[in-house]
């Protein structure tokens, strides 16, 4: 059980003064900076009682922005996406470039390294702390109202994309994000490609105790987890299970699809290409809040690339004997099935034409499966 993040009232209101909009900390150009000393640590709640090492309180402090050990440079993308401003569009850039712009990705295709979360309201920082959830990674707050963006960042990177994800893993850090996003009454619509830069002065960024959880450490913190995964024909619509979603609805479609584009040489490969993409953005286009348009073309890229490269005709054709065969079976099992249902009735004393209109089959059916 976790416990109430209210029970360190000073501690807790201190951290909330620094994440807060308040007057006596900004000036005209946004938080002057306290020194070292005098910077009002923040006191994480504790951890659950059945999680070791609760001897040192974990606490969110503000950091410099170009403090150096903020991240690993091995877990950002190369070429990331960045912008000086959303409504002007993204562009790819260099790590070193794009790190001087304030919005940036930070999450490598394909692959979650850290789960992003956008809280859209004043002391959007304290969050977590609300939550009874553990302390982000780091925080990027907006400034003038608060806002901010909270990063908690994944010990084990999970493959999200591609024909060699794992359900898993993938399913299980569906079930994550989407209870802890509504825990935090974060953004349902926030995809996470983008996120505010937290190594660009125009965020005040704090950093957490940690840079990386384990999901099942996440999962500790999250009570009900079980009613947040994904079923297969019921998979969740918002955040990361959009993405599970379209890829398996991509995945599906191109195995038999690919048919039409064998043989096509360079030109076939580009208009198959361009298939994908385009069924991809016709099938985010169900979602209640559509996924990112960049990130539908990296599915489709993935799933397209893969079924060009190991689909073949003879594959294919393998694929149908052997689904062919399991349909078989299944129905054998179910005829054998209605003809025991109808023997047994049959000698129960029902007439031939009430086990024919029980079963939904003729009385000839009938007849023959009881000899009589």
């Amino acid at each position: 059980m976790r416990n109430s993040p209210g029970s360190d009232d000073g501690r807790g209101r201190r951290l909330k003064a620094l994440c807060s909009k308040d007057q006596s900390q900004i000036g005209e150009d946004g938080l002057k900076c306290r020194p070292e000393s005098e910077k009002p640590p923040g006191l994480a709640p504790r951890r659950p009682s059945n999680t070791p090492g609760n001897t040192e309180p974990e606490v969110l402090t503000e950091t410099i922005p170009d403090q150096p050990d903020l991240f690993a440079t091995d877990r950002w993308p190369r070429r990331p996406y960045c912008s000086d401003d959303l409504e002007n569009g993204l562009v790819i850039r260099s790590l070193r470039q794009a790190l001087n712009k304030p919005y940036i990705q930070v999450n490598p295709p394909k692959l979650r390294v850290w789960a992003l979360f956008d809280v859209d309201r004043e002391s959007a920082a304290a969050s977590w702390m609300d939550a009874g959830l553990p302390p982000p990674s780091w925080v990027t707050q907006n400034r003038a109202n608060g806002h901010a963006h909270l990063a908690y960042g994944l010990s084990a990177p999970v493959l999200v994309e591609g024909m060699e994800a794992r359900q898993a893993p993938m399913r299980y850090l569906c079930a994550v994000e989407s209870l802890m996003r509504s825990m935090l009454r974060a953004d349902e619509g926030f995809g996470g490609l983008i996120t505010k830069n937290p190594v660009h002065p125009l965020w005040r960024t704090m950093k957490g105790p940690r840079m990386g959880y384990e999901l099942s450490e996440l999962a500790e913190w999250l009570p009900g987890l079980e009613k947040h995964v994904p079923r297969r024909r019921s998979p969740e619509q918002v955040g990361l299970g959009r993405n599970v979603t379209l890829f398996d609805s991509t995945r599906h479609w191109a195995y038999r699809a690919i048919r039409d584009y064998w043989g096509g040489g360079l030109e076939g490969w580009n208009a198959w290409i361009m298939k994908c993409n385009l069924f991809a953005l016709g099938r985010n286009g169900d979602f209640m809040t559509p996924l990112d348009p960049r990130e539908c073309w990296w599915i489709a890229r993935s799933v397209g690339k893969w079924t060009w490269r190991r689909t073949t005709a003879e594959g294919f054709s393998q694929w149908q004997a052997a689904q062919g065969r399991k349909g078989g079976t299944a129905k054998g099992r179910a005829y054998d099935e209605q003809r025991a249902k109808a023997q047994l009735m049959r000698a129960s004393g029902m007439t031939q034409a009430a086990i024919a209109a029980e079963l939904g089959v003729t009385e000839r059916s009938i007849r023959n499966w009881t000899g009589k």
